[in-house]
């Protein structure tokens, strides 16, 4: 007679095996998500239509997240769970011996604080991207990055200035915790590292818009700077504490990083910014009086 654990291994095998058939529908309504939000933008200039359009944009990409997500379960827990309808168990769920060590960290966490124990990348020099999977360590477990050590990093980035009566773009170095400095940029263009690519422009775009921020329907000329493009980077890895150096103070006044950066960080996230002239800012802002 199965035991109550064999009961509920069985019941869990067989959702697994309705995992497929629910990714190829969030495929097939994300496709047409997508076909509807072009048909009403190329056939309408009213400003409901563009916002209904986005929108559906939006939950095309929430389909293909979750079908994305939805895919990794079956390799990872098919053969525990196979193992445990027939009673013969030889490894547990991530392939070690029974009962955690010490050393290991608390399964008990929230899903993000789990995977900032995850492997990092090891190269240097590349381009910043959003959609590496691996988390980070928890930042609290080790030094933070001082103040000195955040103005010789500022020194390796260029002077911002005007070229033919144009700004340039702001610069900056995020620097991980396995010591691996990635380039920042702002503007609209793609954030990479590798073979990934993704929009953290677009992703701040939409967060504005879902959030309603800034004027209806959520538009701010600020989603293209590195700061609120981090703070779109700070949601995909889990980050809760983060440093990055800019060769341009946030900017200040309605509508403004300095005003909004708050709003785009994860819950209980810390984004500490340096920049010229001994510029340190700490969002969230502290309140008035307290320092960092």
């Amino acid at each position: 007679m199965p035991s109550e654990l064999q009961r509920v291994a069985q019941q869990l095998l067989a959702t697994l095996d309705e995992i497929p058939r629910v990714v190829a529908y969030l495929h097939d309504r994300a496709g047409k998500y997508r076909e509807s939000a072009g048909w009403i933008g190329s056939t309408s200039n009213n400003p409901n239509a563009r916002l209904a359009a986005t929108q559906l944009d939006v939950a095309a990409r929430r389909c293909e997240e979750a079908a994305h997500y939805l895919s990794l379960a079956p390799p990872k827990a098919r053969a525990w769970t196979e193992q445990m309808v027939s009673g013969i168990r030889t490894a547990e769920p991530v392939g070690k011996s029974a009962g955690p060590r010490p050393d290991e960290p608390d399964r008990s966490a929230p899903p993000a604080e789990r995977k900032q124990n995850g492997p990092e990348a090891t190269k240097s020099g590349k381009t910043l991207g959003s959609d590496e999977r691996s988390g980070l360590p928890d930042a609290s477990a080790r030094p933070r990055l001082t103040d000195a050590e955040g103005r010789r990093l500022l020194g390796k980035l260029p002077v911002r200035g005007q070229k033919f009566g144009q700004r340039e773009k702001t610069r900056g170095i995020w620097r991980a915790d396995d010591g691996t400095e990635y380039d920042l940029v702002s503007g609209r263009g793609e954030d990479s590292i590798g073979d990934d690519n993704q929009d953290l422009y677009r992703q701040a775009e939409e967060f504005a818009i879902e959030h309603r921020l800034g004027n209806p329907p959520g538009t701010l000329s600020i989603t293209s700077h590195v700061e609120i493009k981090f703070a779109m980077l700070m949601w995909k890895r889990g980050l809760r504490d983060a440093t990055i150096v800019i060769n341009n103070p946030p900017c200040k006044g309605d509508s403004s990083c300095d005003e909004w950066l708050d709003k785009f960080l994860p819950p209980g996230a810390k984004l500490t910014i340096y920049g010229p002239d001994n510029f340190k800012g700490i969002h969230p802002k502290p309140p008035p009086g307290e320092g960092a």
